[in-house]
């Protein structure tokens, strides 16, 4: 399921569409990550800790590949965590995100789900299939899309131990992507890319009420107290009710360079989000905005740490 990422990534590489595959889950015994309850971590504002950028460099061969990367919002302490090898231009991380405790990171390569320690050490696989992961809010289960038949996707949702799995929704034609969990644990916004257009939909965690919220956008993300969702148009930075009424546009309009992805700070307070390739920062009502990264990292998604 790789059509929005060659969309994300249409200027550096070409990406394939990957086929179905059964879904092997991997139980991941033994992962040191702090349980905490459906109403902490996203759900009502916390401390604010460091930026995680997933980046698609070039290498020594002349090619480009994944990194995962770590820095403070002011743009200082760059670090990288992990990188990819390939020979093939190819950047095969699809998302990175920190889990609800900021102890560890999720990622996803569509065809494994993996955790690693911001030092980048212990890296565990989670599941052995697997596109655009994302935490639930409590840090127990993990939610992904997967294809299920030729040109059609669904979300699912699994413990992070590998157990207990539950296909979220029937599967919708073309590709479904980018799964968000609100922070009451409820609902998963997402996006669904079909006949050459992104929209934003939303499902309850029991699949149930399956809608469409907007007819345009991309990446959706909750604010950390569930009552606005933050996404894109490509364009600009945009952000809505749950119910996809009270759009509000934050950035104008760029035409120049794609806005790919946007998120919350964990207080609520700021905004990163991702333009041109470059990760920027500025205040949730739109103010002082300013680029962070490095001029040298060609930037994907952004993820803002809890603490």
């Amino acid at each position: 399921m790789r059509t929005p990422l060659t969309l994300s990534f249409a200027t550096l590489s070409a990406v394939p569409v990957r086929g179905g595959s059964a879904l092997r889950l991997i139980a991941a015994a033994g992962i040191a990550l702090l349980t905490v309850s459906l109403g902490a971590a996203h759900a009502f504002p916390g401390r604010s800790g460091r930026l995680l950028l997933l980046t698609c460099d070039p290498t020594a061969e002349s090619q480009r590949a994944s990194q995962i990367r770590t820095m403070l919002p002011n743009g200082r302490d760059f670090r990288t965590i992990a990188k990819f090898e390939s020979t093939s231009n190819y950047c095969n991380v699809d998302r990175a995100a920190w889990s609800p405790n900021g102890r560890a990171i999720l990622y996803s390569t569509g065809t494994d789900v993996w955790t690693i320690r911001p030092d980048g050490k212990r890296r565990r696989r989670l599941l052995d299939a697997g596109d655009y992961a994302a935490w639930s809010p409590n840090g127990r289960e993990i939610v992904f899309a997967e294809r299920v038949e030729d040109n059609k996707s669904a979300l699912f949702r699994v413990r992070r131990d590998g157990g207990g799995l539950r296909r979220i929704m029937p599967g919708m034609e073309s590709d479904v992507y980018a799964p968000s969990w609100s922070p009451d644990g409820r609902t998963i916004a997402f996006t669904r890319y079909y006949q050459g257009e992104e929209s934003i939909w939303t499902v309850g965690a029991n699949g149930s009420r399956l809608r469409q919220v907007n007819p345009r956008g991309r990446w959706p993300d909750w604010s950390p107290d569930g009552k606005r969702i933050i996404f894109t148009d490509r364009l600009s930075v945009w952000t809505m009710a749950p119910g996809g009424n009270r759009r509000r546009r934050l950035t104008p309009q760029v035409l120049e360079v794609e806005t790919l992805q946007a998120t919350f700070s964990p207080d609520g307070r700021k905004i990163a989000f991702v333009r041109g390739w470059r990760a920027w920062v500025m205040t949730a009502g739109g103010k002082h905005v300013h680029q962070v990264s490095p001029v040298d990292a060609v930037v994907g998604q952004v993820d803002w740490q809890p603490r």
